[in-house]
């Protein structure tokens, strides 16, 4: 649909709730507050997802870079700590045998 169009029926959704929301009053003042509520959710909830999504979408992305940096920090970190428990297995088994033939 092209862009004129579509402002058109943008346009016509709008007017249409103006009137809707006209006549609600009229037979009911109380609910004005609520009705101009419904509609400023119902047509700014787009324009703030518009807004939001790029915010979003970025802040997903730093989360993962993060949980994948600690994932690898963390790796790193239990790859060194098996290297610490090999050695000091293997000198205490060496220690332990040297022990028992002396």
């Amino acid at each position: 649909m092209p862009a004129e169009e579509t402002s058109k029926v943008g346009g016509g959704r709008l007017l249409a709730s103006a009137v809707l929301i006209g006549a609600g009053v009229l037979v009911e003042p109380e609910l004005l507050g609520g009705a101009l509520l419904g509609a400023g959710l119902v047509y700014g909830l787009p324009i703030v997802g518009q807004l939001l999504g790029p915010v979003v979408t970025s802040a997903v992305q730093l989360g993962y870079s993060t949980v994948a940096s600690v994932g690898d920090l963390l790796g790193g970190a239990r790859d060194q700590i098996h290297g610490m428990v090999a050695s000091a297995r293997s000198d205490y088994e060496r220690s332990r045998s040297s022990s028992v033939t002396s």
